[in-house]
């Protein structure tokens, strides 16, 4: 009996690496988040430090990274890419972009708030949501909406 639960146990172990290995390629495909979560590196090495712009601006906070490099490796795969930028009060931002009249923004803050504004055509959307350790809802269908 010992040894059938080892077995058991070991097809276990295998079929869980597998699957992790294949998420892995997954999310390093054109459907994953991989130049979004590079984009989000040099970004992070940019402003890392106060005063990165030259003009006084805060530090992007380690807490802030880990929060945007969550919040895009839980989105959807083949998911639209968003571009990744900070800005001088410390938050990193995405960004989505379709034209000038419809545009995304989302500010993520170290607290997991994420902060977005939106035009959609003659229309403006903002607020706040809430991001735990999925996307919110009402961000995916935002983005779809653009």
């Amino acid at each position: 009996m010992p040894s059938e639960m080892m077995e058991g146990g070991q097809y276990s172990a295998f079929i869980e690496r597998a699957l992790r290995d294949q998420r892995s390629k997954l999310r390093e495909s054109t459907l994953g988040h991989q130049e979004s979560l590079e984009e989000l590196a040099c970004v992070w090495e940019a402003c890392r430090h106060p005063d990165w712009d030259g003009y006084g601006a805060l530090a992007v906070e380690p807490q802030t990274l880990r929060t945007a490099y969550m919040l895009i490796d839980s989105l959807p795969l083949g998911f639209l890419r968003p571009s990744i930028g900070a800005e001088p009060d410390g938050q990193l931002t995405l960004e989505w972009r379709r034209s000038p009249r419809r545009v995304l923004s989302v500010s993520v803050d170290p607290d997991g708030l994420l902060h977005y504004a939106g035009l959609f055509g003659n229309n403006k959307r903002f607020g706040t949501l809430t991001f735990f350790s999925t996307p919110p809802d009402e961000l995916l269908q935002l983005v779809r909406d653009l």
